[in-house]
């Protein structure tokens, strides 16, 4: 874009289409802050937040940067790694995150150099895949690491405090591994 880049400061969204229907499918913090939420039909995230700066999303390329981010967690991170589209990482990482000074330090240390090379990231490590991947999608905390066993507890609060969060990803769980979700 060269310098008719956005200014940083404005919320900022990418969207696409659903059907006929234009939405929001990314967002970065301020947009969130505003408000807007992924799947938002465009016109209400416009009218929520004047100034809002609208991008069309292009998927190949955030699939390709998914899949450069994904290369980065396996060589860096665990040998367990897959780009988990349209935006997150699974990283299996039992057996790796005392490498890194624990499960909470490998989080924060993942989410910081996402940070630090502009990606905003949100990370969860829990018993199942399927729990780590609702904590880091819907926590509001960048890290969050759920003790083992207290999944099911999780699951019930966040169930509570969600009203678009889907029951069947608590039966999903029994089957999973871990997340780490860039957003």
């Amino acid at each position: 874009m060269g310098g008719a880049s956005p200014l940083h400061e404005a919320p900022l969204v990418l969207i696409g289409r659903t059907g006929r229907r234009r939405v929001v499918t990314a967002l970065d913090a301020g947009a969130e802050g505003l408000g807007l939420r992924i799947g938002m039909p465009v016109a209400k995230a416009q009218a929520l937040a004047p100034g809002l700066v609208v991008l069309d999303a292009d998927i190949r390329a955030d699939a390709e940067g998914l899949e450069k981010l994904a290369l980065w967690a396996l060589q860096r991170i665990s040998p367990v790694v897959m780009a988990d589209a349209p935006d997150g990482l699974v990283i299996d990482s039992s057996g790796a995150d005392h490498l890194h000074g624990g499960e909470a330090m490998m989080l924060t240390k993942i989410v910081e150099r996402f940070a630090a090379s502009g990606v905003e990231a949100r990370a969860a490590v829990a018993d199942t895949w399927g729990a780590a991947h609702a904590a880091a999608r819907h926590a509001t905390r960048p890290t969050l690491v759920i003790p083992p066993g207290e999944t099911g507890s999780f699951l019930r609060r966040l169930r509570s405090s969600h009203s678009g969060f889907h029951p069947i990803l608590s039966r999903a769980c029994a089957r999973s591994a871990s997340i780490m979700s860039a957003t």
